[in-house]
Parts: C-alpha cells; sequence; structure tokens
C-alpha cells in the first residue's frame, strides 16, 4: 500500500511555465496550488482536498496549466496539489496499471481527483480503479456520441461494453449527456435500454441545463470530454462537430459537477491540440476546471454526507400505478430527492436518488419521473441476477 507522499513517484514534475494572465489579478490558481516541482519541498498531499495530475499528453496538460494558473484563486492555500504528469511506463498496459494505482490510493484517502486526460479510451482504466475500492460507483459521460455497441460490435467500444462485461466490476448506473443523435448508432440506445441508463439529448439539456445537476449528485466520476463542444469554442478536438454546447453552458456543467457532495473524479477528454486555434480549446479546458473548483467550494454536504430523514418530506400517491413516491428537499440548498424501494420485500431499503424540482411536479400531475422508473427498473433487474 502506497502512503500519499509515495504517489508522486509515479509523476513527472511540473516544469516552469509561462502563465496566461491578466495584472489586475492579485491572487492566482497557481500561487495557491501546492505544485510538484523538482526544486523546493514537495507538496503536502495530506493536508490537500482536491488533487490534479495530467495523464497522456504531458505537453496538452502544461498548455491548460499556463492558462489555469494564471486565472483567479478560487480556493484557500494549499487545499489544491498538482502532482505534476504521470510516468509512462515501459508497456502501456504498465501505465495504466500506474494510473489505476494513483486512483485508488486517492480515493482511499477521499482526494477529489481532477485530471488533464487525452481521449475517452482512459473511460476504462477510471472505472476499473473505482472497482479496486470494491463499492458500487456511477459513471456520467458528457460526450457528442454515445459508446454502447451491440455485443457483436463491442471491439468498437472505447469503454463502456468492457466496463459493464467485467465480471469484477463495481459499474452500477450510467448516464451520457449531451449525445448528438447524428452520431449516435441506433443499437446504442438499445443497448443503453437493456440495462436502464439513462442518456440526454443535446437539444433536451441545451433547453433547460439545470436539469442535468441531478446526475451529477448522483455520479462518483465524471469524464467531460471536449468533442461535447462546438467546435468554434473548442476547435482542438479529437471529433469536432459544428453543434455542441457553448463554452458558457460547459462551465456551468463543470460546476454542477463541483457542487455535487457526491462526485470525486472529474476528467478531461477528447484533446486534439493539433487542431487548436491559439490554444483556444486549452483555455476553454482551463476555465471548465477552475468552475469545476469553484463548484467544490459551494458543496453543502447534502447526503449522503448528511441525515436525509431530516430534510422536509413530501409524499405523492400515484393510484393509477400503484406506486407512492417520497420525496426529500434539503433545507440547506433547496435540492431535491426521491426515495427508490428496493422491488423485492425481503429487502426492506431504499436507494436515495438525486433528482428535481421538475420529477416532484411531473409525480404531481400523477405520472412517474422518468428517473425514479430507471432506477426502480435496475434494481429489479439486478435482484434477479443475484
Amino acid at each position: 500500500m502506497l502512503s500519499l507522499q509515495e504517489i508522486l513517484l509515479y509523476f513527472d514534475p511540473v516544469e516552469p511555465l509561462a502563465l496566461f494572465t491578466d495584472e489586475r489579478i492579485l491572487s492566482s490558481v497557481g500561487e495557491s496550488t501546492g505544485i510538484y516541482r523538482k526544486q523546493g519541498n514537495p507538496p503536502d498531499l495530506d493536508k490537500a482536498k482536491i488533487v490534479l495530475a495530467g495523464i497522456g499528453n504531458p505537453r496538452l496538460a502544461d498548455e491548460i496549466r499556463s492558462w489555469l494558473y494564471g486565472l483567479s484563486s478560487v480556493l484557500p492555500a494549499g487545499d489544491l496539489v498538482d502532482l505534476g504528469n504521470l510516468r509512462e511506463g515501459k508497456t502501456a498496459a504498465n501505465t495504466r496499471i500506474g494510473l489505476m494505482d494513483v486512483i485508488t490510493e486517492l480515493g482511499k484517502a477521499h482526494k477529489i481527483i481532477v485530471l488533464i486526460g487525452r481521449d475517452t479510451h482512459d473511460v476504462l482504466t477510471l472505472g476499473k480503479a473505482y472497482s479496486r475500492l470494491e463499492t458500487p460507483y456511477n459513471l456520467a459521460v458528457i460526450d457528442s456520441v454515445i459508446d454502447f455497441m451491440p455485443e457483436d460490435q463491442s471491439s468498437r467500444s472505447h469503454y463502456l461494453n468492457e466496463l459493464v462485461a467485467d465480471p469484477d466490476g463495481c459499474l452500477y448506473d450510467f448516464v451520457h449527456l449531451g449525445y448528438q443523435s447524428y452520431l449516435s448508432d441506433a443499437g446504442s440506445f438499445d443497448r443503453l435500454g437493456e440495462f436502464f441508463f439513462e442518456s440526454h439529448r443535446l437539444g433536451i439539456l441545451r433547453d433547460d441545463i439545470r436539469e442535468s445537476e441531478p446526475v451529477f449528485r448522483n455520479s462518483d466520476l465524471l469524464v467531460f470530454s471536449m468533442n461535447a463542444i462546438r467546435q468554434t469554442e473548442a476547435p482542438g478536438v479529437t471529433f469536432p462537430s459544428a453543434n455542441g454546447f457553448t463554452a458558457e453552458e460547459s462551465c456551468q456543467l463543470a460546476r454542477f459537477a463541483g457542487l455535487s457532495d457526491k462526485l470525486s473524479l472529474f476528467a478531461l477528454a477528447g484533446f486534439q491540440p493539433g487542431r487548436d486555434k491559439g490554444e483556444q480549446t486549452s483555455g476553454l479546458a482551463a476555465q471548465l476546471i477552475w468552475h469545476f473548483l469553484q463548484g467544490v467550494t459551494q458543496r453543502k454536504s447534502d447526503y449522503p454526507f448528511s441525515d436525509i430523514s431530516l430534510y422536509q418530506k413530501y409524499l405523492i400517491n400515484l393510484p393509477k400505478t400503484g406506486f407512492n413516491l417520497t420525496f426529500y428537499k434539503s433545507p440547506a440548498s433547496g435540492r431535491w430527492w426521491v426515495e427508490v424501494p428496493f422491488p423485492a420485500a425481503k429487502y426492506p431499503r431504499s436507494l436515495y436518488v438525486a433528482c428535481s424540482s421538475r420529477d416532484y411536479q411531473v409525480a404531481g400531475e400523477g405520472d412517474i419521473p422518468d428517473r425514479w422508473w430507471n432506477h426502480y427498473r435496475r434494481l429489479s433487474f439486478q435482484l434477479l441476477h443475484t
């Protein structure tokens, strides 16, 4: 078992960087961050709440750091530690094992992890690292393309087919946000439906970006592919598209993720630096990280870190469906949860799922919210197969 300070052995220190900043910023992210450098004392990982690391492309990670370090400080000194860039192993498999070691140990220490990645293939490694913790985890991905293929085409999948098929895996829930219909195969939706996984189309989310917030509150990991952002605002990506989230919407999504008391890993992926223009994509990536960090500073320690039985409770009877739904509202944040009972009487317990006020309104009109129904059916499916 590694000590926290021994994790630094997996990384190359951050080299001196030329920062993009404004002289009117008197306190910057770089000044308040504990940065692992060749010279001087190593940063104090025990004190840190959040850990930043580059994986896969050191030059890209340093480019994003040049923008991030110059932004206005959002955290107290020492709360954020930058580990540097993950060292390449002798083989790609060795590098993946090293990344899993790092994530597992940081997870055990209850650190919030921010990763500057390369592409969505990294999601497989991240998921396997969380499975090592031997507790069910929920994964959310923001991307323009859904990565879930029919079984006979599973080799085309970057991560999700293998995560679902892993007999030792602990993936419980998966939600995809921002898919573009013309970029996603029809078979992908069938596969999502087989496992009662959610997907949210780009246009629906853009109508009300706030409906994405409960997804992050239910998630442990978020992988944000830059491919989900429109090409005019993020040209340096692996699969550019004329459509996508705007820069402002993307920063809102990152902030919602930071606000989630449950979410412990935020990773950026989908970069292709050769296509970037004036480091525009790197600058936006830095702002995404900044908004995530800002969200973390505004966490309310809501459920599961507080007793949900003390929340405001609302009961709704749905006689046409045979179900009674119980909603909870946090007095601290005004956010909502809905109780999903285990379908079998031999399991007298419930799952509390983050939801929105719209879900409560849907139930009040006599309908079952999709979010509740998906979780109830997934619990039924899993109980049948245990």
